[in-house]
């Protein structure tokens, strides 16, 4: 690679990386979600308080409550999700953009990038703690129990599934 290539597959290398790593799946909310499933790119994978909350058996009453809370947070992080896909699509427009560009160059959109991700993760942390007050002494206990459970087998799929490790019979 000549001299005046090798800059500009640098840079087109890196901005590639950077719009994965900023790509839509990023611009999910990152909060609650009831429901069965995943949501693909959502903060806990689909999960609040780290568990299914359809496992903690809601009576109709937690179930409409817990649906009041998360329309409620949708409702707050829409226009925060469309804001910050904005940020994010005119960053990536600018990393794809000819001529030199520098870290500096991106500090005001990295800058909103973070702060609009920082009040998403706070609007999740309230509604979390919202449906957690719902919850009985018996159904946080049953989470707790259920959340430890999780872990052990996303430790157990990553053993299995660790290169290098063999299967065992």
């Amino acid at each position: 690679m000549n001299k005046a290539k090798g800059p500009i597959a640098l840079s087109l290398l890196t901005g590639a990386l950077l719009l994965g790593w900023l790509g839509p799946a990023h611009a999910q909310a990152p909060g609650p979600y009831h429901g069965k499933g995943s949501r693909p790119g959502g903060w806990g994978n689909g999960l609040m308080l780290g568990v299914p909350l359809h496992t903690l058996n809601l009576n109709p009453d937690q179930q409409a409550q817990v649906r009041s809370i998360l329309s409620t947070y949708r409702a707050s992080a829409r226009p925060i999700l469309d804001q910050l896909r904005q940020v994010q699509g005119g960053m990536g427009d600018r990393l794809l953009a000819p001529g030199q560009l520098q870290v500096a160059d991106l500090q005001s959109q990295l800058q909103q990038i973070s702060q609009l991700r920082t009040q998403l993760l706070q609007l999740s942390a309230q509604a979390t703690l919202d449906v957690r007050t719902i919850l009985t002494p018996d159904q946080l206990t049953t989470a707790a129990q259920t959340r430890a459970k999780m872990k052990d087998l996303r430790s157990q799929m990553h053993q299995l599934l660790a290169p290098g490790t063999e299967a065992q019979p």
